[in-house]
This record gives structure tokens, sequence and C-alpha cells, in this order.
């Protein structure tokens, strides 16, 4: 049987947001921005800043990819051609914060 270290799991997770921001970071800032304006951009930049090292502390991303997914449910939904990207980064933020610590 394998055991795992305590809190590794948080850690995967972290891992998985950041490879996350690495693979879908621009079109994930574009509508971050399109609907938040700079506020968006600058949630985008923090929580980037967050997960640059190689170990991103899984609490503040938690945290980080909290901020994003909620200003993004908050967004009124655009008849533009940002709606599908809304409606697809925030499903995908909200699976991914809730494998993260709070």
């Amino acid at each position: 049987m394998n055991k795992t270290l305590n809190g590794s799991s948080a850690l995967i997770a972290a891992l998985n947001a950041q490879d996350f921001l690495r693979r879908h970071g621009n079109s994930l800032s574009e509508v971050l921005h399109a609907v938040g304006g700079n506020g968006g951009l600058d949630l985008f930049c923090k929580a980037d800043r967050l997960m640059d090292g190689l170990c991103p502390d899984p609490r503040s991303v938690g945290e980080a990819i909290r901020d994003m997914r909620d200003l993004l449910a908050k967004a009124d939904a655009p008849e533009d051609r940002h709606a599908a990207s809304l409606r697809w980064h925030g499903a995908r933020l909200t699976d991914l914060a809730a494998s993260l610590p709070r």
C-alpha cells in the first residue's frame, strides 16, 4: 500500500492550478480583464506570482483561485466572444478551488 505524505494532496492541487494557469493563462487573463477591468487583471497577476515557484503554497493558491472564480461568478454573462470563455473558466476554477484548502 502506498502512503502519501500529509498535505501532499493539497500540494498536488496547487500544482494542478499552476499547470492550468500556464496552459490557459492568456485566455483567463483576457476574460478576467473583460469582466473585471484592471481589478480582474490584478487578480490574475497575483495568482501568477503565487504560482511562480516549484512549490506553491496551497492555501494562498486556493485563495487566489477562489478570488478569480468569484469575480467570474459575479459577472453578467456577456453576449460577446467572452461568454463561452467565462463559463468554461468559471467551471474550471470552481473545480480547482474545490480541491484546494481554505
